[in-house]
């Protein structure tokens, strides 16, 4: 009687788990399409005032354009989202070749994705608001000001920019904790693995040379482009599961 419950409870397990991770799968999927769409979506939005523009002239603009501006930063945030449920599904598959890795990782994750919400919550949240503050002439014109100013995307030494750096050094750190044990999968996750890697490895390179000005402020951007090394993982990784969703639904 012992071993006829041991075994049932044992299927049950399985059949939990199957279920889970086909959920998971599915997800992750829906994750990464909804991801290439906002991407596609986010390359013709308005995130700062033109550079070069002064106080007066960023309130002035930031009213004018809050429609496309808050739309903007929407899409950020949905990116953020979805690329976060993509490297979950991937902690859960690498839990099952190396715990260890799987577990470091996802607690990396979610504090990398907590510091990149901040980025992405104060420039919907404060930004906007403090620009219709200023506007309406009100008596905080100080604050307003100051909050303008560390809360840019024109300074790459901002408040802003700061939890976008560390949010990615953390995500960063997070690709090369899966990176080797996601290897081990098929050919669309060592692609992801890949650039997981490669991700892991620049960054911090990338980080170093920054701080110590061997890549100047104005061409940040010509350097950065390496970030969407995520963004090919977490679409390789969509593959993937799509590929796990098929053999599962073949096999039933």
């Amino acid at each position: 009687v012992r071993r006829r419950r041991q075994r049932q409870m044992c299927i049950r397990d399985r059949s939990t788990t199957s279920r889970l991770d086909s959920q998971i799968n599915k997800a992750a999927y829906l994750s990464a399409i909804v991801l290439f769409v906002f991407t596609a979506v986010s390359m013709f939005g308005v995130y700062d005032a033109p550079a070069g523009s002064t106080a007066a002239e960023k309130v002035a603009w930031l009213n004018e354009n809050n429609g496309a501006f808050v739309l903007s930063w929407v899409t950020q945030i949905v990116q953020v989202f979805t690329l976060a449920a993509v490297f979950a599904a991937i902690c859960w598959k690498v839990y099952r070749v190396n715990p260890l890795a799987a577990v470091s990782g996802g607690i990396v994750l979610m504090l990398g994705t907590m510091a990149i919400l901040i980025t992405k919550g104060t420039e919907l949240w404060i930004v906007p608001l403090a620009a219709q503050d200023l506007a309406a002439g009100s008596s905080g014109q100080e604050p307003g000001l100051t909050l303008l100013s560390i809360n840019s995307q024109s300074y790459p030494y901002s408040l802003t920019s700061y939890f976008d750096y560390l949010g990615l050094w953390l995500w960063s750190l997070f690709g090369l904790l899966v990176a080797r044990p996601l290897f081990r999968f098929s050919t669309s996750a060592k692609v992801a693995a890949v650039s997981l890697g490669l991700f892991g490895i620049i960054y911090p390179v990338f980080y170093g040379f920054l701080v110590t000005g061997v890549i100047p402020l104005d061409d940040i951007t010509n350097y950065s482009t390496f970030m969407l090394l995520a963004w090919v993982a977490a679409f390789a990784m969509g593959i993937y599961c799509r590929g796990e969703l098929r053999n599962g639904a073949s096999m039933t």
